[in-house]
């Protein structure tokens, strides 16, 4: 029976008349119970749901658009040298993409030949020396293209196998499914860096490859090869031939990049060996998905600012020693390395000194909890230090899992201090101070949750005004904290010049963050019954259950019935200028900049310091704009919030028109 499924005239697609099946499938279905499935071999419900395109791509897994059907793989297709070079740079652009976190069905096993090397095995290669075109030698695949890919697999299957056990501290929500593909975890890395030689070793005497082209696929295997060494080596075990193999991948690396290879011409057959759909012809649970590969310059770029990562462990762990035979952090520091650091960094104190001094001060009849402090502050130490790999949503959940711990280790420093809270003499001042290191460090992680939701865009436009009003309350109650450990620190020491750079820095913070809670806060409505659960969800590590097992009082807690007279009182102060609040924070942070030669922590890192102070900086030049708060034409909409720029404070794009004298650039 024709249907009209539409008023006349309508242009659907496929057209508007279609005929009526539904009996059909009623009729056959008959003798079925409700809820029922009709199951048959060899053909599954994921089968069928594949079978048809839904529109939604989590589902349409199995679905293959004409746009996207592709003729059968010849893994034997003759190619030309340049050819093999674009193939092997591409996949390098697939291998990073892994490394950045994606799966592996998804980048590195789109390369086709990873699962072909049977197909071009020298061994069962047809010789065909008539027929065969001198171009395109059939050992470019069977040789060079087939021992790259060996080497290729081989560096994933190290890297997979070290997070598969744990060893390397895992920075993306990582999958390890590998779909019954092999990574060479059996095969010895000794016989793939063979492989790599001979066939360098092959391109190197042959005569069938232009030099041209015969000396890019070798600098592109030694590359291959330098990195499987590299990745076989372990940077703090090794330090100095590691050292010497990161030279020669520089070097390498920069050969490469001067000698890009070309994009081979549209209708090549070099295209067809990477498949982005592979993952049908896997055995995998998880959705085909198409990533957009990063390019062969930003490939090397990836490449480069990984390997200068690496450098810096190397640099660090040939200058910084240990007496202790047993490492345990970073495979370089004993566990007292971290007790001693933690002292000497924030009281500036040496960690020994300060037991055998609340040793002999000492006075009940049980011996002191030191050893209790010690593995309580390693642990949380070690979880605090290695989290700093994590990407920016784990990290945040880590750190509110971490606030709790820390908040233990403040609990049971006040019970070690209180002993010594009636002792008068001087050399009990730094033990009086421990409760305040702990909240010292505990009042930057707290910060870095608030602020971090600004980085990670997870804040509504109403949580902002309190997100910026708790940094202030909590960066005030940091700045309490360095007041009363300040005076107890050596003056010339590193520790001192840290803590006076930690205070200035934090007000400017603090200033900027008031700046910003009053221009926001007296133009957003608040509504109590929404605002509430917001608030309670938003700040859920703080209400956590187990702080009622703690004898201590959680400190530095968000404070929800403080905010609303807060940002009653600042909206009724008409004197209080937002522009000048940041024209002042822009000074304090403008002396820090200027400040050359001060003594602190921050090393070799010092740079990267500076780099995050001058966006600071901008900031404070772009938000000094601000209207008075009481402006009524100003729009919030003119604060931009862009974390590639600035990760804590918006821009503010000023809609002022331009007045008379003053010229109009484009």
């Amino acid at each position: 029976m024709n249907m009209d499924s539409g008023p006349k005239g309508t242009d659907m697609p496929g057209g508007d008349a279609f005929l009526d099946v539904t009996d059909v499938f009623l009729d056959a279905a008959a003798e079925m119970e409700p809820g029922g499935l009709v199951l048959m071999d060899g053909f599954s419900l994921l089968d069928a749901m594949s079978a048809l395109e839904i529109g939604e791509p989590r589902l349409d897994s199995g679905m293959i658009t004409e746009k996207n059907r592709r003729p059968a793989f010849d893994p034997l297709m003759p190619l030309l040298p340049e050819e093999v070079c674009w193939i092997i740079d591409r996949s390098f652009s697939y291998e990073m993409e892994w490394h950045a976190g994606n799966l592996l069905s998804n980048t590195v096993f789109t390369l086709v030949y990873v699962h072909e090397l049977g197909a071009i095995d020298p061994d069962v290669v047809p010789y065909q020396p008539l027929t065969g075109d001198p171009e395109r030698p059939v050992e470019l695949l069977s040789v060079v293209l087939r021992t790259f890919v060996f080497g290729y697999l081989k560096c994933c299957g190290l890297a997979w196998d070290c997070l598969n056990r744990g060893s390397l501290q895992d920075t993306e929500d990582w999958q390890g499914d590998k779909c019954d593909v092999s990574l060479l975890e059996a095969y010895p890395v000794k016989s793939v860096l063979a492989r790599l030689d001979e066939a360098s070793n092959w391109l190197l005497h042959t005569l069938k490859i232009p030099p041209q082209w015969r000396d890019g696929l070798r600098v592109r295997l030694d590359l291959r090869k330098i990195i499987l060494q590299l990745m076989d080596c372990n940077v703090f075990d090794e330090p100095g031939p590691f050292r010497s193999l990161l030279y020669r991948a520089y070097e390498l690396l920069n050969i490469v990049r001067s000698h890009p290879a070309p994009v081979p011409q549209a209708d090549s057959s070099a295209h067809f060996a990477f498949d982005p759909f592979i993952a049908r012809r896997l055995t995998t649970f998880i959705p085909v998905r198409e990533i957009d590969v990063i390019s062969t310059s930003q490939t090397w770029d990836a490449l480069e600012k990984l390997w200068m990562a690496v450098a810096r462990c190397c640099r660090s762990s040939s200058t910084m020693g240990v007496a202790a035979p047993l490492t345990t952090l970073l495979n370089r520091y004993a566990l007292s390395w971290l007790i001693q650091s933690f002292m000497a960094e924030t009281l500036g104190v040496n960690y020994e000194w300060m037991a055998q001094v609340i040793q002999d001060g000492w006075t009940d009849a049980t011996p002191p909890p030191l050893a209790q402090m010690e593995r309580s502050l390693t642990k949380l130490l070690n979880t605090h230090i290695t989290g700093n790999w994590l990407n920016g949503p784990r990290r945040r959940r880590q750190l509110m899992t971490l606030a709790f711990d820390w908040h233990v280790l403040y609990d049971q420093l006040v019970n070690l201090s209180s002993h010594f809270a009636s002792d008068t003499s001087p050399v009990y001042d730094v033990v009086k101070q421990l409760p305040n290191a702990a909240l010292l460090w505990r009042f930057s992680l707290i910060r870095e949750i608030i602020l971090s939701g600004f980085q990670l865009e997870l804040y509504a436009e109403e949580e902002k005004p309190f997100a910026y009003w708790y940094t202030s309350q909590v960066i005030e109650q940091q700045l309490c904290c360095l007041d009363e450990i300040l005076p107890i620190v050596p003056t010339d020491s590193n520790t001192c010049g840290e803590l006076q750079f930690q205070k200035q820095f934090l007000t400017a913070i603090q200033i900027m963050s008031i700046a910003m809670f009053s221009i926001m806060a007296p133009l957003l409505p608040f509504d109590w019954q929404r605002m509430k659960p917001n608030f309670l969800r938003r700040y859920k590590w703080a209400w956590r259950r187990q702080y009622d097992d703690v004898c201590a009082r959680p400190v530095g807690h968000p404070e929800l019935y403080k905010f609303l007279p807060s940002a009653k009182e600042i909206s009724e102060n008409k004197f209080y200028s937002p522009s000048k609040s940041f024209g002042l924070a822009r000074v304090i942070i403008g002396q820090l900049l200027e400040s050359t030669l001060r003594n602190d922590w921050a090393g070799q890192w010092r740079d990267e310091r500076r780099k995050f102070l001058r966006v600071l900086v901008t900031a404070c030049d772009n938000l000094a704009g601000l209207p008075m708060q009481d402006d009524p034409s100003f729009d919030l909409k003119t604060l931009q919030w862009n974390p590639q720029q600035n990760p804590w404070f918006p821009r503010f794009a000023s809609t002022r028109l331009p007045s008379r004298g003053e010229g109009v650039t484009s």
